[in-house]
């Protein structure tokens, strides 16, 4: 018996394609496969990433749109929270001219806005880095935004980057829109070379329970090994060092040995090394209390 023919994992092909591969009508309206875009499934065990979905919206489904909104942000990397992700939404979202806007199903959220400056990356057109930030405003926590601004200008070279001054310029120089006010407050806050949201959010805490802000991954050297180390945030003129571990810090073998590392060798360079999980960050007293008792420098001994 001839085995029944699949599409390969994570592919995206027209049902007239698959119907014409021999693929049943039963089977293609079965939870084998999802219709992730008008006419285009993708195996639902193994499914199309979501740059790929997003080519052929734009290239086959709506000709001449732009991928805009929370899609843009994840096709770029910028940290959303879960209930925006496109694996919870199932939801695209493109932009078109309002003369050319058309339902595209439910799978597909269609804005209508007059042309305006775009970007080009993976083969997408993309919103602009502040009409991208402008729409997220809408449906970001102000902490989510600043993450959101921190990480288009971090140190990833994975995207397109913008310089917090370039950004910062951009910003002022936009015309009025809907969210403007918030990335502009926002901006004011974001900062170069952050690595992780939860880096973001531990700054502003810190920012915002009075203590002066510290540098952002600042660069530590072992003379006598060589050894080169990164410290989240830091306030090198009291050698206090504090770093973020996420739960990775704790399940990942290797990571957690060069942890310790980098705590012994800290400590023998005469740093003090508080670190902070997620729970410090709901919970905070306990770490504002040892800051505290560190002698972390206010805001108002930096004036």
């Amino acid at each position: 018996m001839t085995p029944r023919w699949s599409p390969p994992p994570r592919s995206l092909l027209p049902r007239t394609l698959l119907l014409a591969s021999g693929v049943h009508p039963r089977r293609l309206a079965s939870t084998e496969f999802t219709e992730v875009i008008p006419g285009f499934c993708t195996p639902t065990a193994a499914p199309a990433e979501l740059q790929v979905i997003a080519r052929v919206l734009q290239r086959e489904a709506g000709p001449g749109s732009v991928i805009s909104h929370a899609t843009a942000a994840e096709v770029l990397g910028l940290p959303l929270p879960a209930v925006q992700r496109y694996t919870i939404l199932k939801q695209l979202h493109c932009t078109v001219p309002p003369e050319r806007r058309r339902r595209m199903g439910p799978q597909v959220k269609v804005h209508a806005r007059r042309p305006e400056a775009t970007r080009r990356w993976l083969g997408l057109t993309m919103s602009s880095p502040v009409r991208l930030l402008s729409d997220l405003a809408g449906v970001l926590t102000p902490l989510e935004l600043v993450q959101a601004c921190d990480a288009l200008i971090g140190p990833v070279t994975a995207r397109p980057r913008v310089t917090l001054g370039e950004l910062t310029r951009l910003v002022e120089e936009a015309t009025p829109m809907p969210g403007i006010k918030k990335v502009r407050r926002a901006i004011l806050a974001a900062r170069e070379r952050v690595e992780s949201p939860k880096e973001t959010e531990l700054r502003l805490l810190l920012i915002g329970k009075g203590f002066a802000e510290p540098g952002i991954n600042v660069p530590v050297r072992a003379p006598a090994t060589g050894e080169q180390f990164r410290l989240d945030l830091a306030y090198p003129s009291l050698k206090i060092a504090i770093e973020y571990d996420g739960d990775w810090h704790r399940t990942d073998r290797a990571r957690f040995r060069r942890d310790r590392r980098k705590d012994d060798v800290l400590h023998e360079l005469g740093w003090r090394v508080v670190r902070v999980t997620d729970s410090d960050l709901g919970s905070p007293d306990d770490l504002l209390g040892r800051l505290e008792h560190l002698g972390t420098p206010r805001l108002r001994a930096c004036r």
